[in-house]
């Protein structure tokens, strides 16, 4: 590409309404992983293990109480939503999931520890729900600036961690780095809500059942996807031969992965609003719009599956040397995550056109595989079990996703075909 072809692509990025979004979600993305990349070699495989027990707690409980509100506040972008009653609604779901989370997680029944989990889920929540409405809003660049803000505390707090490991005083306590990142979204939460506005007070107003009913059927497949599908594998590990160094090998593999995945992950959502306005009215302008971001996805994940893989194979050599028993490892709960996310677009189109319960049945199989897989070979085999059934798992979510949207997508197509001869 000539000079002149260059600055033309970037004259055209920069003119994209949805590049600030791809922008925030990316510094987002990156700061998160870059923090979760430094803390390995600023903790002991142990303490990093309890570190990721306690993140991944959060996670669950942050998950629970929002459901699906997040993409139903973007599947109904500009109409006025019932605020209330969805804050009401996931606060009184975060403090139950908050109560079982200390009740079945030994770690966490300090009071310290259900302090900690508390402050981070609470955070997570927040930013979770004014980020949405911020994308339902397509204020794309107050995102961005929340997101910098965010990540400005974990860049201060990395700075901080490496000078104090290179004057002989290293983190030590996995509780830290989890108040870091409470803070983190604490800061971005603040600057999201500064800039919140909300519908015009004569924007179509749907109904409340409508509105819960769709936070419910798609929180049931959220939920699938980060407590099943992305996490089991954490606490089979915890009890397994391999222990807490088998939960720290998953957790940094996984924060490799979510590396490699920052431009997809930002593509991803950036195009998801437009999705969902054009599902909502005639169908061939959305077609011919899934069928070019697909052509511009495919490219992407081509060159991402490439670098990823290739990733650890450097990293942790050089970068995780305590890691480098388990490299094999690694490398493949990488190299699987990365090429199954490519199944996400389907998954993205389906949840922005409200088709996502055409993801029941392909959510409920590879539910019931990876828990089987994972009591049946994680719990005794240890990583070598969990490389089979996150394996297993993964690829057959994927395949499942595909067929959903190609099925749905033959279904819609089928039932437009007969309202002419109907009329």
């Amino acid at each position: 590409m000539t000079g002149r072809g260059l600055r033309r692509s970037l004259t055209r990025l920069r003119a994209e309404p949805a590049t600030p979004y791809v922008a925030a979600v990316a510094v987002r993305t990156a700061a998160r992983a870059g923090w979760g990349i430094i803390l390995p070699t600023m903790l002991t495989v142990a303490a990093y293990g309890r570190y990721q027990l306690m993140v991944t707690a959060a996670a669950m409980v942050a998950q629970v109480a929002l459901l699906g509100t997040p993409q139903t506040v973007v599947r109904y972008a500009g109409q006025r939503l019932p605020t209330r009653l969805l804050t009401a609604h996931t606060a009184a779901l975060a403090v139950a999931a908050i109560a079982l989370a200390v009740a079945a997680v030994p770690t966490l029944r300090s009071s310290s520890g259900a302090t900690v989990l508390a402050a981070l889920a609470v955070a997570t929540i927040a930013a979770a729900l004014l980020g949405a409405g911020a994308k339902a809003r397509f204020a794309f660049r107050t995102s961005f600036v929340g997101e910098a803000a965010g990540a400005g505390v974990l860049a201060i707090a990395a700075t901080l961690a490496i000078t104090s490991a290179r004057a002989g005083e290293a983190l030590s306590n996995p509780t830290r780095a989890v108040l870091v990142e409470a803070t983190a979204l604490a800061v971005t939460m603040l600057v999201l809500l500064r800039a919140h506005r909300p519908p015009a007070r004569d924007a179509e107003a749907p109904a409340r059942r409508a509105v819960l009913a769709n936070v419910y059927s798609v929180g049931t497949l959220v939920m699938l996807d980060v407590v099943v599908f992305r996490r089991l594998e954490v606490y089979f590990l915890e009890r397994s031969p391999d222990g807490l160094a088998g939960v720290a090998v998953l957790g940094l593999s996984l924060q490799i992965a979510t590396v490699a995945l920052l431009v997809p992950t930002a593509l991803l959502e950036a195009w998801q609003p437009r999705f969902a306005l054009l599902a909502n009215d005639a169908r061939a302008p959305f077609d011919l719009e899934v069928a070019r971001r697909r052509r511009q996805f495919v490219v992407v994940m081509s060159l991402v599956v490439v670098v990823g893989v290739a990733v650890p194979l450097v990293a942790v050599p050089l970068i995780f040397p305590q890691y480098r028993p388990w490299l094999g490892f690694i490398v493949t709960f990488v190299a699987v995550r990365i090429i199954c996310a490519s199944a996400g677009f389907y998954s993205a189109v389906l949840y922005a056109a409200g088709g996502h319960r055409a993801l029941y049945v392909p959510a409920a199989v590879a539910a019931i595989v990876a828990v089987a897989g994972n009591a049946a070979l994680t719990r005794s085999m240890g990583l070598s079990g969990a490389a089979i059934a996150y394996t297993i798992t993964q690829v057959t979510l994927a395949t499942l996703t595909v067929m959903a949207f190609h099925k749905s997508a033959s279904q819609r197509r089928g039932v437009e075909g007969t309202v002419p001869a109907a009329a």
